[in-house]
C-alpha cells in the first residue's frame, strides 16, 4: 500500500476519466498517471490503483476496501461478474468512495 506522501502524488495525477478499453487502442498515445480500477482475481473483486507509465502499467491493492456489494454492482453495470477474472472500470459510486476513503 502507498504511503501518505505517495497519496499526495496520486491525488495530483489521478486520471478519473481513464477507461481500460482505451489502453490497447491508444497505447502509443497513452497518458501516464494513476487510475482506480476493479481487479477480479480468483473470484474476488478488489479496488486497485493502476499506475500507468509510458511503457506499461502496475496494479497495487489497498488494505482498505469498499464493501463487496459496491464492487459487484460496478461489475454488473459492465456486464461482468466475479466469475470473470480481469480488470474493470470503476463507476461513480466507487470514485466517490475512493475520494472519501483513500485520498
Amino acid at each position: 500500500m502507498y504511503s501518505k506522501v505517495d497519496f499526495e502524488r496520486v491525488k495530483r495525477r489521478v486520471m478519473w476519466d481513464f477507461r481500460l478499453e482505451d489502453e490497447a487502442v491508444l497505447f502509443q498515445q497513452r497518458r501516464t498517471g494513476y487510475a482506480f480500477i476493479i481487479d477480479v482475481l480468483d473470484g474476488t473483486p478488489r479496488l486497485a490503483l493502476y499506475h500507468v507509465t509510458r511503457f506499461g502499467s502496475k496494479t497495487e491493492y489497498f488494505d482498505k476496501q469498499p464493501p463487496q456489494e459496491m464492487l459487484v454492482k460496478a461489475l454488473a453495470e459492465q456486464g461482468a461478474n466475479t466469475n470473470q477474472d480481469g480488470l474493470y472500470n470503476i463507476n461513480q459510486e466507487l470514485r466517490v468512495w475512493a475520494e472519501e476513503n483513500l485520498l
